[in-house]
């Protein structure tokens, strides 16, 4: 669920896609260039990337897409290995330049843009695409049970590892939602290998379903547009056969699911995905009444808010089938009162077998990851930074993160799952945020490049921007 209303935006917000792993270099590289020092890493290939044509590159940037040999299980390398994505955006390898690691916690993102706190801190970049999510998966059949948080918090500590070499300043994880779990979770595993974290809108969820999340909906927002939501999703099922075959002009197949269920999937998640990606400034757009617009407004709300196509089969593939194995595994995942759909619904919303990976036994939920996680943020975490937004809906399992030894949880007022960031922060803790991070990055204010504290290309929960495009939300 957490993946579903994120992935539809994340289609139409993916930044470029990476070469092939046996892609040779597109320009050629002088002997001791970063190309040929991390194209000599024991399993590791880097071929460079080349922007086209009126590509933004910022000043003194470089691309570079890289592949990692990683183990499947890292307790039992005799399993074989799989080819783990990432890209680079290189500045330069001095010890007073940081790196920003990013994760997504699904495909790669921002490829080729800088997150916020690379931006802040004028730091390198180093974007990693999750373990068996994207491009980076096993040749043939893929063993489930090997997509676990602790494998891939090994991927990571293997990939810091082997650039340590290269890139010696001061290492910052960031990640929005599941990528901001994933960041807090990396510095619980490992924190000799971070200086600090900055995670965005992170739940931490701990059970199989999350019970905090019962009435959420009723305590965000402004209940005129809660009125008006409910209305169109409504109007929504009342009109599915109509809606549908426009759904079906949209060029996505949904052989897994049925278009049938990922539609109505999408309509109960509408009042959540909006809350999540648009907010209070977009609910002039809510249409009203819904009895009165066209199918193709209502279609296109849908749409533009998170529609059937987070469902499709391309998207079940490289990240949704993924996301829900998880969520069944150990990440558990939310539940949230639907009753006044419940006499026009068709499936059960809670049954989530049809998104699961064909060839993967369903697993027994095992929560103890999860759960660690929460102990450690309530007790004593250190250089963590999490900001997480007021009406965002994933904010009822915002995990308590104890503030006495370096650590913040900063809110964002109003702020979305989309819309939470240190640049939405009131101005004081802008600037306590930003202060901080410049300690951690060991980075002088003077040091870090004067650009304003502004709003990314796109949120921190998705894999970032389009070429040349800023999202509207």
């Amino acid at each position: 669920m957490r993946w579903a209303l994120v992935f539809l935006w994340v289609a139409a917000c993916g930044d470029n896609e990476p070469a092939a792993p046996d892609a040779p270099p597109l320009v050629p590289d002088a002997p001791g260039d970063i190309v040929a020092q991390l194209d000599a890493l024991p399993g590791v290939t880097a071929p460079a990337w080349t922007p086209p044509d009126g590509f933004p590159v910022p000043d003194g940037y470089r691309y570079i897409d890289v592949w990692f040999t990683q183990p499947i299980d890292h307790a039992h390398p005799e399993l074989g290995t799989f080819q783990q994505y990432a890209a680079i955006m290189h500045r330069d390898t001095t010890v007073t330049t940081p790196v920003v690691l990013y994760t997504s916690g699904y495909e790669a993102g921002w490829r080729r843009y800088r997150t916020e706190p690379t931006e802040l801190l004028a730091g390198n970049q180093v974007s990693l695409e999750y373990r068996f999510y994207g491009t980076s998966k096993p040749v043939g059949d893929i063993d489930w049970s090997k997509l676990t948080v602790e494998q891939a918090m090994a991927d990571e500590h293997a990939v810091l590892a082997l650039l340590r070499p290269i890139y010696d300043g001061a290492v910052i994880e960031t990640g929005g939602s599941k990528g901001g779990e994933n960041a807090m979770a990396h510095m619980h595993a490992y924190p000799d290998d971070l200086d600090g974290v900055v995670a965005y809108v992170a739940p931490v969820i701990t059970s199989l379903a999350d019970a905090r999340y019962d009435g959420i909906l009723d305590r965000i927002g402004l209940a005129d547009c809660r009125a008006k939501l409910r209305a169109v999703a409504r109007e929504l099922l009342l009109r599915r056969v109509p809606l549908e075959a426009i759904a079906m002009s949209d060029g996505e197949t949904y052989a897994r699911a049925g278009l049938d269920h990922a539609f109505e999937t999408a309509v109960v998640e509408l009042e959540f995905s909006f809350w999540m990606t648009r907010g209070e400034g977009d609910c002039g757009q809510v249409p009203t009444p819904a009895a009165d617009a066209s199918d193709v407004a209502l279609y296109n709300f849908l749409y533009d808010t998170g529609g059937a196509g987070g469902y499709a089969d391309a998207v079940l593939d490289s990240s949704g089938q993924q996301y829900i194995y998880q969520d069944q595994a150990e990440l558990g995942y939310p539940v949230w009162n639907h009753g006044y759909l419940d006499d026009l619904m068709t499936y059960s919303y809670e049954d989530w077998t049809a998104y699961m990976p064909t060839s993967a036994q369903h697993p027994t939920y095992a929560p103890a990851q999860a759960m660690a996680l929460a102990t450690y943020l309530a007790s004593a975490p250190t250089r963590i930074m999490h900001v997480g937004g007021e009406w965002d809906p994933w904010s009822a399992g915002y995990p308590t993160i104890a503030t006495t030894h370096d650590a913040f949880d900063y809110r964002v007022a109003h702020g979305s799952h989309w819309s939470s960031g240190i640049y939405s922060l009131a101005p004081a803790d802008q600037l306590a945020a930003t202060t901080t991070l410049r300690r951690w990055g060991k980075v002088a204010t003077a040091k870090a490049v004067e650009v304003p504290v502004r709003a990314p290309l796109a949120s921190m929960a998705t894999l970032g921007p389009a070429p040349n495009t800023r999202h509207a939300r």
